[in-house]
């Protein structure tokens, strides 16, 4: 049998174990141990629950042939007028992807949610642990290992795709991607507790998807003015934009077209003019907004469906 003090023994390791076991716990103190010894051995355990399904082999094999083949299709675009929609596409898909990976990966987990309440129910009821403790443990315990992954996803495909900002920008990027995975992860939780059914939830997760995947902006520019505030409900939305001006704002100019008439840009209509400044390219995609509006409403986003699970 384990020992008590064992991490692998999800139950009693939550109990100060110091002490004789007459005096295990306090007359005077309502939990066995402080809320830190609490937090550490719960982070411990679930994080060890996590690791096996979040890297898990085939996940990890299936991220690496994505990225080798968005680095294949996208590899060393030229910075012309004429790749600046491939350019655009190439950072969407990024935004994209590390959206949806971890949504569905959160609504699949939740079908073990019911006997996972089952486990946590007896153990408040013997009082093992504060909720407090619980929650923030589960909230915590899979960054790291849900950061890994689009780090190096997004530093691979970066250097191969040939995209700017490899230097002060780069970790703007890495976060950004970040915080665009814990959007995604949020929404999957709150609708696998929800609905609590897999099927059901899946289905609703799939809707969602491709309301929010159309309402990006790389799809469409323009909506009725009726349909434009739905856009703001996509948080790949903001992902989108927050990647694309790093991709372009104070970075090298982009080469005008070969065929000056059908350029899109004034600036490659004047005689002496072989280069798009970087600033107009977001001007005429209509970009120029402030990066931290677009992070702020993720944060807020974010943190309301965590609350809700809350």
């Amino acid at each position: 049998m384990n020992s008590l003090t064992d991490v692998d023994y999800p139950h009693a390791s939550l109990v100060d174990v110091s002490k004789p076991a007459e005096v295990d716990i306090d007359d005077h103190r309502k939990w066995p141990s402080t809320f830190l010894t609490q937090y550490w051995y719960l982070t411990r355990r679930t994080c060890k629950q996590s690791r096996l399904r979040i890297l898990d082999k085939l996940k990890l094999i299936e991220n690496f042939l994505i990225c080798s083949i968005v680095s294949l299709i996208w590899f060393q675009l030229p910075r012309t007028e004429e790749t600046l929609r491939d350019r655009m596409g190439a950072v969407f898909f990024i935004a994209v992807h590390w959206a949806f990976v971890p949504l569905f990966d959160a609504v699949s987990s939740c079908e073990y949610f019911p006997t996972e309440r089952i486990v946590i129910n007896k153990e408040r009821a013997a009082g093992w642990y504060r909720l407090s403790a619980y929650y923030l443990a589960k909230l915590t315990s899979e960054l790291p290992l849900i950061i890994i992954q689009p780090a190096i996803f997004v530093l691979i495909a970066y250097i191969s795709i040939g995209l700017s900002g490899m230097d002060e920008a780069l970790f703007s990027i890495i976060v950004t991607v970040f915080m665009d995975s814990l959007a995604g992860q949020s929404i999957g939780l709150f609708l696998g507790i929800v609905f609590m059914n897999v099927g059901q939830s899946m289905t609703i997760a799939i809707i969602c998807q491709m309301a929010i995947m159309l309402l990006g902006g790389l799809f469409t520019r323009t909506l009725p003015f009726w349909l434009d505030w739905l856009k703001y409900l996509s948080f790949v939305h903001y992902s989108f934009h927050c990647l694309f001006i790093l991709e372009f704002i104070d970075t090298t100019p982009i080469e005008c077209s070969v065929d000056r008439s059908a350029t899109n840009f004034a600036v490659c209509s004047l005689a002496n003019s072989t280069t798009i400044p970087s600033d107009q390219v977001l001007d005429f995609y209509d970009l120029l907004r402030n990066m931290e509006v677009d992070i702020t409403t993720m944060q807020k986003l974010i943190r309301q469906n965590y609350t809700t699970l809350c």
